[in-house]
This record gives C-alpha cells, structure tokens and sequence, in this order.
C-alpha cells in the first residue's frame, strides 16, 4: 500500500512539474493533455486516473507551488515592528522573483491573465496577514489587515509583472528600494502600555 502512494505522488509530481516546465513556453490554453503525456513519458490513461482534466493539474502544481511559496514566506525572522515585518516578506517575495526569475517569470509571462497570478499573490498576502497578526496586543492597525495584506501583495505582483514585462528596465536593488514605499507606518500606531 505504501509503494503505490508513493507512485500516486511521484506520477502527480511529475505531471505538475511538466505542466510548469510547458507553461514556461506557451499558454495553458495551448497544451493538450496528448502533449502533456507525452513529454512527461506517460500513457493519457494515467493522466485521467490522477486529473480530470489539464485544468485539475493546473489547481494542484498551482497548491503546490503556493504551498512551497508560502513555506518559505513563513520562515520570516521575528521583527520587532509590523513595517520591519512587512518588508522582510516583501524582500523575500523579491528575492523568490529574482531567484527563480527564468521559471516563473515566463510562466507569469504566458499565462498572466489567469490562476498563476492570483495563487502566488494570496500566497503572499496571506503570509503578510499572518505575520502582522503577530503584532495585534501591541499595535493598534487603522486599517484591516486583510487590506493592508492584499494591497501590498497586489502591488508586488504588479510590480513583479511590470518588471518581466520591461526586462532591465530597474535593477534588483531598484526594486528591493521600491518595495520600501510599499509600506506605511500610518497603517499602524503603537498601543500605549498599560500599567
């Protein structure tokens, strides 16, 4: 029983994998599951025991891409404010763009009007909401921090974009610099301490 769960995960792994690797080169839309099965080496009956369809496959490597994404976000160092928070994983997300700047900067490229986009920017939002939580008993936030955590995660993604659309255009520290105006102390005032 161990060993088939273990080729179960091996073969929705290798099919995730594909499925990014192709969307590095085109759309979505313009893989078939024929060619899909066929770069990855495996028959379409094994494809349709696994997914539904390319858009099943899509939903899973897509959770596990945002999985991995937001593993890494959460490995943020304790800071003492909210704003050394929020830049830290604002930095890390820069740092994942720049890292694996082939591989997801092309699939962002041919597939930027669908799940890609909004899998890794609730990803980020939602590790920035948990990591400002953290400062709830001491900050008083003017602002929800679900906002705050979308509307710096759309930003990035935005920014991210425009910068694979305009390759060259602003250095990694250019916008590593540009993230900084992201981030607002008005979004939060320190709770007086009580006695």
């Amino acid at each position: 029983m161990e060993k088939e769960d273990l080729r179960v995960i091996r073969t929705r792994k290798l099919l995730s994998n594909t499925l990014l690797d192709m969307m590095e080169e085109t759309s979505i839309e313009k893989i078939s599951v024929i060619d899909l099965c066929t770069r990855a080496m495996v028959n379409r009956a094994t494809f349709y025991a696994h997914f539904e369809d390319k858009y099943h496959l899509l939903t899973y490597a897509l959770e596990e891409l945002k999985d991995n994404l937001y593993a890494n976000f959460m490995r943020v160092e304790q800071m003492t404010t909210p704003e050394e928070t929020v830049q830290a994983v604002m930095r890390m997300a820069i740092d994942f763009f720049y890292d694996k700047r082939n591989h997801i900067a092309n699939i962002l490229y041919y597939n930027s009007g669908g799940k890609v986009i909004s899998t890794i920017q609730d990803s980020i939002a939602h590790s920035i909401k948990y990591q400002l939580g953290k400062f709830r008993d001491a900050y008083e936030f003017r602002i929800p921090i679900t906002l705050i955590a979308n509307f710096l995660a759309g930003g990035m993604m935005n920014t991210a974009l425009y910068c694979i659309a305009n390759p060259g255009k602003h250095t990694y520290e250019e916008f590593v610099n540009y993230s900084k105006l992201y981030i607002s102390s008005d979004y939060f005032v320190k709770k007086p301490v009580t006695v």
